[in-house]
């Protein structure tokens, strides 16, 4: 018993560091892998296709294409629950899903500019992001399930913290970069080509990191029961129409966002990353807030909390035209404090609803609800923004996309007061 104790000690040693190592690891997998997907989506991409000569509804709906492309990664439980490791198909997925979204930068080199790049570029961004949506969802599983649950909410929010500091960092740099280029290709090739680096990067970071295998059942047939189990249950089916709800109101004029801030009020990239920073800067600060704040309210007062102040952003880029431009330094200051919490909690309370086993199939439900929110809501957008009045007076410029800022905030009120009464999710 004495010589066995220092044994005892020292494997407990060795397993703490292994799970700080691990920690380590896959917070520098978020850091890299989220600031190159920034550089890939939004504001970048949208200028990308802007730059090709896109059309409106084009850059509206691959805006977030990032998001609804996810609907696709529905079944990918048929793959992941059969496979006792999965770390091999997911660094191949990754590999496969950034390669295609950022050699899209290419496509003027070979094509110049016009109707074909146009079109390659859609199918190699869509295409890149259904491999990202079923990646994504085997890699949160991944990650989750490498740490004990009780640990889990504290890991997340430190994670978050460095994840959203280093995107600030690159969307900062990669603004001025653009600026600095003259809105030209050159400055394209740049931002996608760092994606593409800090994208190989995060696949050496994840070689490193452990899998832990997965319980395979013996059968291993397909169990349509344990695919609707997440509907039936009601606590995660009300938090699933809860995220459509919201985020529908909130995408139908968000899509169009980097399309009326690039090609109508022609702000430059630099002007626009400083926006994006100030937000981005208050999403790192206040997360230790709402973390404190969930530890003595709970979970649920921070989630509703930070989802209407977050809301309050769509309100005021009601207001926004050419000559009010200083709301946009006000704009990002409720988008940072909402979401700083409002995302957290959403990662959080999701994982709280699900159980230990078959998650892969709870998050493929939540992945493909979100994706299509984000899919049929550029289209619902286009379709109220060309049936809304066009007029100009002292508060609106373009009043198209103003009366469509002021519907979602409209609506995205409503479906949190709806949650709050009912208390739905």
């Amino acid at each position: 018993m004495i010589y066995t104790l220092p044994v005892i000690l020292h494997f407990c040693s060795i397993m703490k560091d292994e799970n700080k190592k691990t920690r380590l690891m896959f917070i520098i997998d978020g850091a890299l892998i989220n600031a190159a997907l920034v550089l890939t989506s939004g504001i970048f991409l949208s200028g990308y296709i802007v730059f090709l000569d896109g059309s409106d509804f084009l850059v509206g709906i691959l805006n977030n294409s990032l998001t609804w492309t996810s609907v696709a990664a529905l079944f990918s439980f048929l793959i992941f629950e059969r496979m006792e490791r999965r770390k091999k198909l997911l660094l191949a997925l990754l590999i496969a899903s950034r390669l295609l979204v950022c050699s899209s930068v290419f496509l003027p080199l070979i094509f110049g500019k016009g109707t074909a790049t146009l079109g390659i570029l859609t199918t190699m961004v869509i295409a890149g992001n259904v491999l990202w949506g079923v990646y994504a969802i085997g890699a949160s599983v991944w990650m989750i399930g490498s740490f004990p649950k009780e640990s889990r909410n504290g890991f997340v929010y430190n994670r978050i913290f460095w994840i959203r500091i280093f995107f600030t960092l690159f969307t900062m740099i990669m603004g001025f970069v653009l600026d600095w280029s003259g809105k030209s290709y050159s400055g394209f090739l740049i931002v996608f080509l760092t994606s593409m680096v800090l994208s190989l990067a995060d696949v050496y970071v994840l070689t490193n990191i452990k899998e832990q295998v997965n319980i395979v059942p013996v059968d291993g047939r397909f169990k349509p029961r344990l695919f609707f189990e997440p509907l039936a249950r009601k606590g995660y089916r009300d938090f699933l129409i809860f995220i459509f709800m919201f985020y529908s109101s909130l995408t139908i004029s968000s899509s169009f966002t980097p399309l009326y801030l690039i090609r109508y009020l022609k702000f430059d990239y630099k002007f626009i990353s400083i926006i994006n920073v100030i937000s981005y800067v208050f999403l790192i600060v206040c997360t230790g807030l709402w973390s404190r704040l969930e530890s003595r309210k709970g979970l649920m007062f921070v989630f509703k909390l930070t989802g209407l102040i977050a809301i309050v952003e769509f309100l005021i880029y009601g207001f926004l035209k050419s000559d009010t431009y200083f709301l946009l330094y006000l704009a990002p200051v409720f988008s940072g404090i909402g979401y700083s919490g409002f995302n957290v909690t959403i990662f959080n309370h999701r994982y709280e609803l699900m159980p230990e086993n078959n998650r892969t199939v709870y998050e493929g439900w939540f992945g493909a609800v979100l994706g299509l929110s984000m899919l049929v809501s550029p289209v619902i957008g286009d379709f109220i923004m060309n049936r809304l009045p066009v007029f100009q007076n002292i508060i609106f410029q373009y009043s198209k996309f103003q009366l469509m800022y002021f519907i979602s905030f409209i609506l995205a009120v409503g479906v949190v007061l709806f949650a709050l009464k009912d208390s739905k999710c």
